[in-house]
């Protein structure tokens, strides 16, 4: 049994024969308050023999992936949701939209939920175009093409188009066969002008065919989601000024304002060097860790994002959070309006509005942990960042 007068916090940095008598290098199972107070932490109580994966508070309920092949389940109370079946036992990111729905996803898979239904995250992009051939009809003879995009019945939000190769019209119609018929959605029809310029809504179809023969001042409508995509099956999920963000590899993507199911992956991007492994927005900007260092880009606009390096050494993956600056040292004071925190270069580091850092654990703490589950919670009036190793 140890007893303290005075504790100052746990140090790994000093050689363990000069750590003074108000130390320890390392403590476990026990909480430490804003006076240096030291308690033993609480114990639990197991509720379900089950193993439950990746948790997620949502507020209302909790997310999980459960059981032996990783379903993901919404939690309320004694009610249980499947969500996803057999999801899998990877590491499942989450992320609470502007709409208040849940965006998940494993790496591999995606998706959103109310806590009550699954719908993938965006509109799906046909996998085809379907065959055509020319009809009797009032076009002018040319080259023509079309493009096809999926429109979700349930709200009317429509996908990226599929493309099709050109095709010559001298009868003046088209006729569409073998359109990629999806339940649940309809199909618009678009076509461009007889010299190949833009594409505009021919029509709507929930059949595997359609023709159009009108004339061509009748396609005045445009594709206003060309070249969009659906969210891509990334990691740390995140939503920043009516955006969704979302990483895959060494690329953050942004959906487009406000409308986060909806990807312009021309445009809406900024890539780094090696792969992403942390990505949280603060009030004027977002802070980008990757493998090898930790960045800040600054700004308002995502298109207008100005690049700067805060910590040259590599980002924990999993170890971001959001916090309260108010609750995080800055100086000799605390912090004001968002912050975050995560572990870069081995370091608790504290990252506020403004890209400005504080090292917290300098000279004092390190660690070579690569991945980690971690959160912020107020804990009996005690700010706690808590990383488990993964």
């Amino acid at each position: 049994m140890l007893t303290f007068k005075s504790f100052s916090g746990i140090n790994n940095v000093m050689r363990p024969e000069r750590l003074g008598a108000d130390a320890l290098q390392q403590a476990t199972d026990v909480d430490i308050d804003v006076t240096g107070q030291i308690s033993r932490r609480k114990g639990y109580a197991s509720v379900s023999l089950e193993a439950h994966r990746s948790l997620f508070d949502a507020g209302d309920f909790l997310l999980a992936t459960v059981g032996i092949n990783g379903d993901l389940t919404a939690i309320s109370g004694e009610t249980r949701t499947t969500i996803y079946p057999s999801l899998g036992h990877e590491r499942v990111w989450y992320c609470t939209l502007p709409d208040g729905r849940i965006a998940f996803s494993n790496g591999l898979i995606c998706g959103l939920t109310d806590g009550t239904i699954y719908t993938g995250w965006g509109v799906p992009v046909p996998a085809g175009v379907g065959a055509a051939m020319g009809i009797p009809g009032n076009l002018f003879d040319g080259e023509y093409r079309w493009q096809i995009t999926y429109v979700r019945l349930a709200d009317g939000r429509e996908g990226g188009p599929a493309y099709s190769e050109p095709i010559s019209i001298t009868e003046g119609g088209l006729f569409l066969s073998g359109l990629p018929v999806l339940a649940g959605y309809k199909i618009n029809v678009y076509l461009t002008s007889h010299n190949d310029v833009g594409a505009y809504l021919a029509g709507s179809t929930t059949n595997a065919i359609f023709s159009f023969t009108g004339k061509n001042d009748e396609l005045v409508q445009p594709c206003r989601t060309d070249f969009c995509k659906p969210a891509p099956a990334g990691i740390c999920p995140t939503s920043w000024r009516g955006r969704a963000l979302i990483a895959e590899g060494n690329v953050l993507y942004a959906s487009r304002p406000n409308d986060w199911e909806t990807f312009d992956v021309r445009r809406d991007y900024k890539q780094f060097v090696d792969p992403i492994t942390l990505v949280v927005p603060v009030d004027d900007g977002i802070y980008v860790g990757t493998e090898k260092e930790l960045s800040f880009l600054a700004g308002s606009q995502f298109d207008q994002l100005v690049y700067r390096l805060v910590v040259n050494g590599g980002t924990v993956l999993g170890s971001g959070v959001p916090v309260p600056g108010e609750l995080v040292k800055q100086g000799e004071g605390a912090g004001q309006g968002s912050a975050m925190l995560c572990i870069a270069d081995g370091r608790i580091i504290a990252g506020f509005n403004g890209g400005g850092i504080t090292r917290l654990t300098e000279n004092v703490y390190h660690t070579a942990v690569t991945e980690v589950h971690a959160h912020f919670r107020n804990h009996n009036g005690t700010p706690q960042y808590i990383a488990t190793p993964q």
